[in-house]
């Protein structure tokens, strides 16, 4: 109630009558939730309303966050949020601070977090029914700067935040992408499925695609 009496004090004593963008946003989010009676937490203050908790998660390294800032708790908390049982906000991070030659790749951009929650969640759904646990995320976002060095294709759906490069512990390619299709057949969710000799390509383009 102290920064909401704060709040209001801005706003009497600006001679234009207008906060800056960011103050006015959060006068106004912190007066609806006091007005319906809401008590924050103090992550979801940390977060904001808009956004997420830069609160610390465990297996996240330091130099991750040296390198990137504090999005990468952020991004590690979103992931978290979603409750997946066999995936940890360290296998999604990690595929963003891989390089190719000189150049590094990044965190997707926070309007696209959310279009990776589907295919996290087919993954994890896929992990539950070999009954064997992932062992690495090779791939998930790609900036248009790295996906052009890896070669990847122009319209890559890493570049949009939807797809994963996967592999899972004691299981060939060959069966997670015939267990990935069985679901797919199952309407778990509507993408495409991808085999390759090492990994198994899964994204959830809103249509159904093989290769």
């Amino acid at each position: 109630m102290e920064e909401l009496n704060k709040g209001a004090q801005l706003q009497n004593h600006d001679h234009g009558g207008i906060l800056d963008a960011y103050g006015r946003r959060r006068f106004l989010g912190l007066a609806a939730a006091a007005t319906a009676g809401v008590m924050l937490t103090s992550d979801e203050a940390d977060a904001g309303l808009f956004g997420y908790s830069k609160k610390p998660v465990a297996g996240i390294p330091d130099s991750w966050v040296r390198l990137k800032g504090t999005d990468v708790y952020r991004y590690a908390n979103f992931v978290k949020g979603l409750r997946l049982r066999n995936i940890t906000p360290r296998m999604v991070l990690a595929p963003h601070f891989k390089t190719r030659g000189n150049t590094v790749n990044s965190l997707p951009p926070q309007s696209m977090w959310k279009q990776m929650a589907p295919t996290l969640k087919i993954i994890d759904q896929m992990a539950g029914e070999m009954g064997a646990p992932v062992r690495e995320i090779i791939s998930a976002y790609r900036s248009p700067r790295y996906n052009y060095a890896v070669r990847g294709k122009s319209r890559s759906l890493h570049m949009a935040n939807q797809a994963v490069d996967v592999v899972f512990h004691g299981v060939s390619p060959y069966h997670v992408a015939s267990v990935a299709r069985h679901l797919r057949d199952k309407r778990k969710f509507e993408g495409g499925v991808g085999l390759y000799s090492s990994f198994v390509h899964v994204d959830t383009r809103g249509y159904n695609a093989d290769w």
